[in-house]
């Protein structure tokens, strides 16, 4: 099998998030792709339990049999490596890609574990008007990014704080769920 997964906070889940998954899930023939949340432990400023943002992606993938939200038991940050190995060990036959956005692509280099990280295979998502698809390397497909380039969490969560309307940057399910939970009405701080 050719699975993939996308690692990230989710706080909250965007179009942005689910529409490149599915694009990535057509024009690659991938089997399955993981939604990879971190945990609480993860060091992020205003980042909802994970109880809530697991919720979200699930919501927001109930009716997509091959888009997962995959949950794991560990009491620490995760790393991409960790989740690279957590996955290896899970699927040891199968293809793995780690879908990323081409800003998290280019600060790899300063991440832990990077020379082993080079090893696998990515899919990178544009983030920005200055995409630059045309670096060579084997185990790197970059994906372009046709719309949604201005969604963000950060914008989401502001607007909320605000009161306004975010119909336009998730689903609507996922919608309901922060207003029923009441989750990013205020500032954390």
């Amino acid at each position: 099998m050719k699975l993939g997964f996308l690692g990230g906070a989710f706080n909250p889940p965007t179009i942005a998030h689910y529409n490149l998954i599915k694009k990535a899930l057509k024009e690659y023939e991938f089997d399955k792709v993981f939604f990879v949340p971190v945990n609480d432990f993860y060091p992020k400023k205003n980042l909802v339990q994970l109880e809530h943002r697991i919720n979200m992606l699930e919501v927001m993938c109930k009716h997509d049999k091959d888009i997962i939200v995959y949950k794991t038991e560990n009491t620490k940050p995760l790393r991409t490596i960790d989740i690279f190995k957590i996955l290896e060990n899970e699927y040891p036959k199968d293809e793995i890609v780690f879908f990323m956005g081409e800003d998290n692509y280019y600060k790899m280099p300063t991440w832990a574990n990077y020379e082993e990280l080079k090893k696998y295979n990515y899919i990178i998502f544009q983030r920005n008007e200055k995409f630059d698809a045309n670096i060579n390397k084997p185990n790197v497909i970059y994906m372009k990014n046709d719309e949604n380039l201005s969604v963000s969490s950060t914008i989401i969560r502001n607007r909320l704080l605000n009161n306004q309307s975010v119909s336009d940057l998730i689903d609507k399910d996922v919608e309901n769920y922060i207003m029923n939970k009441k989750l990013y009405i205020k500032d954390f701080g």
